[in-house]
């Protein structure tokens, strides 16, 4: 099972449990519709198609197929590609946070499969492609994602590398335990952030030991307050003692 941190995991009824045999890289779709379009599609028996991930034009990234499944998005490339649909429609360019986004696949990939962070230039390539590349073994379809969203490739594997290089995970110093719930309580469901950075154990205990050592300071005081009672109440009760003898 795989599934990306950072991206918000929605599972779709269409594609082949466990069928992913490798990972050469990642494909480059455009939807011709809507990320919302798109996953009600999906989630259609008769559509017949799927995709591993999809952006929205806001930078919105889903996941919609675990990768360790096989999508229904490039025919004969499912098997061994990756997919990313892109909201928009021919003709368009990607946004500057959906080139962001799929830089976020990409740099993934290539962390969790071993992806080249390249331009793939055909099916036996690997690192980052593009549908039209398959030719008819893949489906045909020669303007997806559209030479515009094609030119963008290069902007996408250069950010890629950008953010491999900038530490394999991006450090959190604010870290809480609360934080560390949070990814709990997600983590069967919608994915969260949290979650590439609960190896930052030092932060949580540090975060943990200060709560603990507020509660300390509570109950002393609190113990204090009831020992002055206690010793109130048996001088009360001395006095009793003396007037009633």
């Amino acid at each position: 099972m795989a599934r990306m941190p950072g991206a918000t995991f929605h599972r779709v009824r269409n594609y082949t449990a466990d069928g992913q045999q490798s990972v050469r890289g990642v494909v480059v779709h455009i939807m011709a519709g809507t990320l919302e379009g798109s996953q009600a599609w999906f989630n259609n028996a008769t559509a017949q198609a799927s995709s591993h991930f999809g952006t929205g034009k806001d930078g919105e990234l889903r996941q919609w197929v675990d990768t360790a499944d096989r999508a229904w998005a490039q025919a004969a490339g499912n098997r061994t590609w990756l997919s990313v649909e892109n909201e928009g429609k021919g003709g368009d360019a990607l946004t500057n946070a959906q080139i962001d986004a799929n830089a976020r696949v990409l740099a993934w990939a290539h962390r969790e499969y071993g992806v080249p962070l390249q331009l793939a230039k055909s099916p036996s390539d690997r690192g980052l492609g593009y549908h039209a590349m398959g030719g008819a073994a893949w489906g045909g379809h020669s303007q997806c994602p559209g030479p515009r969203i094609v030119a963008q490739l290069p902007t996408i594997v250069a950010r890629a590398k950008q953010l491999v290089a900038s530490t394999q995970e991006t450090p959190v110093a604010d870290l809480t335990a609360k934080d560390i719930w949070s990814y709990k309580n997600t983590a069967q469901g919608e994915t969260s952030d949290v979650y590439a950075y609960v190896r930052n154990t030092k932060a949580v205990a540090d975060e943990i030991e200060q709560e603990l050592s507020q509660l300390r300071g509570q109950v002393a005081e609190q113990k204090t307050i009831i020992t002055g009672m206690f010793a109130l109440l048996k001088t009360v009760s001395d006095k009793i003692d003396q007037l009633g003898a």
